[in-house]
């Protein structure tokens, strides 16, 4: 993202992460619906942490997350691509599993619980929190995790109870961050590990593609973090980061592609459209026919190009995305 200083001033808010006080509008960001409102990215010129503004109300967020976004039973991917998403949830889950003893372990915003399954089989006590008795399903009933419906700060669960606390790609769907770590360090056993993966608005294809960026996803993300603020975060909350990486292949190669066909002003987020199973589609292929054509015609060129960016920012420690496990001291 660009930190050019924009004649727009943010409604005055001091940033959360670092206290800094010269926030500005980095750029206005494209709604996922018709008629939404005009949002800005706000960034702390200091620290990197960006939120959105305006930000809906708690009321009103449901708007941006209908049936669809989830699927029937939670299944959002076609055949391959779900097999695709099983496997790198084992790898998730066996990243956890050798850095801390079987235990309880907790993954707020599990989604499916594939994380949490792969746990159980393990020998850990899964517990899994989603926001309804829906989202929550596919985990509770599929997975066997135990599952905590409502907001993550209001769970009545036992202090220092749990090996492992995840938030993998949810931080950012929190309105308030630095509150929903403290309540996870006061969840985790002294020496507990948590683990921490969120878009990474520093990231070469962040500042390349701006507004079109598909980790971007205003309004569901509320808030927006790079390594710096993401550091100061966990370091503020009582976490001391083992290791932070910047390559995932699950996610950043996708991040390139995606983005550089939003970039063509296609249909927003066409191809992921198409690779998902059709009870999770909030839009019809069929109504943009030539531009599915065109997708798969440039897939041969945009393809090896995602793959050689995400080594590219990977390197030079721009990733599309930040994945930390960190240690409660």
């Amino acid at each position: 993202m660009s930190l050019e200083r924009h004649s727009e001033k943010s409604a005055h808010r001091d940033c959360e992460i670092c206290g800094g006080k010269a926030a500005f509008s980095a750029f206005h960001a494209k709604g996922l619906n018709e008629g939404d409102p005009a949002f800005r990215v706000i960034r702390c010129p200091d620290c990197g942490y960006g939120w959105i503004d305006p930000s809906p109300a708690d009321h009103e967020i449901g708007r941006w997350y209908p049936k669809e976004y989830y699927g029937k039973e939670n299944v959002r991917f076609n055949k391959v691509f779900e097999l695709l998403t099983r496997w790198f949830r084992r790898r998730r889950a066996s990243e956890v599993a050798r850095r801390v003893a079987v235990g309880r372990v907790l993954d707020v915003g599990c989604g499916r619980g594939l994380i949490l399954g792969t746990l159980k089989e393990m020998g850990f006590e899964s517990h899994g929190v989603e926001l309804s008795e829906d989202s929550a399903w596919h985990a509770k009933n599929k997975m066997g995790a135990i599952m905590h419906v409502g907001p993550f700060v209001e769970t009545k669960l036992e202090p220092e109870s749990f090996e492992a606390i995840i938030f993998w790609h949810s931080l950012e769907h929190f309105r308030d961050p630095v509150a929903a770590l403290k309540h996870a360090h006061k969840l985790l056993k002294k020496g507990g590990l948590l683990v921490v993966a969120v878009p990474n608005s520093d990231s070469l294809q962040a500042k390349v593609f701006r507004s079109d960026w598909f980790h971007l996803d205003v309004p569901r993300h509320y808030v927006h973090f790079g390594s710096r603020s993401l550091e100061l975060l966990l370091d503020g909350a009582g976490f001391k980061i083992e290791t932070a990486t910047h390559f995932c292949f699950e996610q950043n190669p996708y991040g390139w592609l995606q983005s550089a066909y939003n970039a063509l002003e296609m249909e927003w987020n066409l191809l992921y459209t198409i690779l998902k199973n059709r009870s999770a589609r909030m839009t019809s292929v069929r109504e943009h026919p030539f531009q599915a054509i065109l997708i798969m015609a440039l897939l041969p060129v945009l393809l090896p190009m995602s793959l050689v960016m995400t080594l590219v920012e990977a390197a030079f420690r721009q990733g599309g995305t930040i994945e930390t496990y960190s240690f409660k001291e």
